[in-house]
């Protein structure tokens, strides 16, 4: 990743030096937060709170057609995270009459849903903060997007890049501690190159995505060993649609993905189909003010049922979210998440608004209800926390 600071750092001094007109802007944001785990677990050395401190710097140019940017990632916590500095996105972007060339390290999303996207394959996450709170890492790419007349086509070259899992004190996590080694079966590779190809446009008020994708899983196997979780990772082969449809105060939306050569949660090769389908209707103007509420219901499914990698197999999500539209750009979000097989059940509230121009604060709360009783998530069950964040633009 250093290499495409090096390359940045080296353009840009040469391109001081050109005829060439030079813009460029930076920016960035400081924020602190604290998290407290409101239940003990007995016989556990892993710390009740997370105490964290992160800077984003952020510089971007462009000299005639070509386009760099820097984003650099800084992270203090105690307990102390796995990952404390990264690159996210460090690139150059070239372009052409109806082309883009980009290389370097990029953040990448697919997909149209609120709750769950199944389709959304290019970035691995880094978990070092626990695992509720998995944000994408910045994925190594050669990027050539193609513009057709209302619709564009990506394909990308994808070196391989493995998750970041948290260390044994922090919190939310497995039962067991996952160890930071990885090992790579079912034609998986450490050097593994993968390949997405995406081509998205829209037709009058529907948008679309057609996706594939073959390469490492971003989802890998825990094994256990040595009383330890060890993630496994497998070659997989993924084809993805994505659909929206705008009517109104509508929109409908619908992710299906058809995935080979995945992991089950029984450690078994498996192929699978799942989707996930909803509507969010916005009401504007509530109470005659100027505040707009949006309700969102999405259902999610998985064919292997209670072996499913992941906890969205048979799920029904429900959500609102209140934006004021004031000057404080404040707004409200809470969610429910249903299981449908086990009937659990995990409740999500957000709170963040502006004060004094450049600052901004919020609340963050987790409450699951009897996650003892679900297969994917009983890990969970005592993960309650409330998180309290302030953080500062410049």
């Amino acid at each position: 990743m250093t290499n495409f600071f090096f390359i940045l750092l080296c353009l840009l001094f040469i391109s001081s030096y050109s005829k060439a007109e030079l813009y460029s802007e930076h920016y960035g944001e400081i924020e602190l937060s604290s998290t407290i785990f409101l239940m003990d677990i007995e016989g556990d050395n892993r710390k009740n709170f997370l105490n964290s401190t992160k800077v984003e710097y952020n510089y971007l140019f462009e000299i005639d057609n070509l386009t760099g940017k820097l984003k650099i990632n800084v992270k203090e916590s105690y307990p102390e995270s796995r990952q404390n500095l990264d690159f996210n996105e460090a690139y150059l972007d070239y372009s052409l009459e109806n082309s883009n060339i980009l290389i370097g390290n990029n953040i990448v999303f697919w997909g149209k849903n609120e709750f769950f996207n199944p389709v959304d394959i290019v970035n691995s996450k880094d978990f070092s903060l626990g695992l509720a709170s998995g944000e994408k890492i910045g994925q190594t790419m050669f990027n050539i997007k193609r513009y057709l007349s209302s619709s564009e086509l990506d394909f990308y070259i994808l070196p391989s890049i493995a998750n970041i899992y948290p260390k044994s004190q922090v919190r939310s996590q497995q039962t067991l501690n996952i160890k930071s080694e990885n090992t790579y079966s079912e034609g998986a590779k450490k050097e593994n190159l993968g390949i997405g190809l995406r081509w998205s446009g829209y037709i009058d008020e529907y948008d679309y995505g057609l996706t594939f994708y073959k390469g490492n899983t971003k989802d890998p196997a825990l094994n256990i060993s040595s009383n330890q979780l060890v993630p496994n990772y497998s070659e997989i082969t993924q084809i993805g649609i994505e659909l929206q449809a705008t009517q109104g105060d509508f929109l409908h939306k619908g992710e299906f993905i058809n995935r080979s050569n995945q992991y089950n949660l029984d450690g078994n090769i498996d192929d699978y189909y799942g989707f996930i389908v909803g509507t969010e209707h916005t009401l504007y103007g509530l109470f005659e003010k100027n505040w707009d509420l949006s309700n969102i219901i999405e259902y999610s499914y998985d064919s292997r049922g209670s072996k499913s990698h992941h906890s969205n197999q048979n799920d029904l999500f429900y959500g609102a979210r209140l934006v004021l539209n004031d000057i404080d750009d404040t707004q409200y979000f809470i969610s429910l998440q249903n299981d449908l097989d086990k009937g659990t059940r995990a409740i999500t509230f957000s709170y963040e608004s502006r004060f004094y121009s450049h600052f901004k604060g919020g609340i963050d709360l987790y409450v699951p209800l009897n996650l003892e009783k679900d297969y994917h998530q009983s890990s969970f069950k005592d993960e309650n926390n409330i998180k309290i964040f302030s953080s500062y633009a410049f």
